[in-house]
């Protein structure tokens, strides 16, 4: 008897590690753009390392998240497909 595994578990699975990846990437990006700034007045007065760090690179990565989520993850029915609908 072989067991047939749900592709929704293989999604999920798939899911699980592109979002570790993208934030392995957003921390790393953001972590090394506050090490490279300097101290100098930039945005509304923060330091140059807070306003890109803080307000700019999120900013950049939520933008680049679109595109990320609509290609690579698909859209799948959460429910079973044996059951049926009220």
């Amino acid at each position: 008897m072989q067991f047939e595994e749900d592709p929704r578990i293989k999604v999920a699975r798939r899911g699980l590690v592109l979002a570790w990846t993208f934030f392995s990437v957003f921390l790393a990006v953001t972590l090394g753009v506050a090490a490279a700034s300097s101290n100098q007045p930039l945005l509304f007065g923060l330091p140059r390392w807070v306003a890109l760090s803080s307000i700019l690179v999120p900013a950049l990565f939520v933008v680049a998240l679109i595109p990320i989520v609509e290609k690579l993850i698909p859209d799948i029915p959460l429910s079973d497909e044996e059951e049926e609908a009220p």
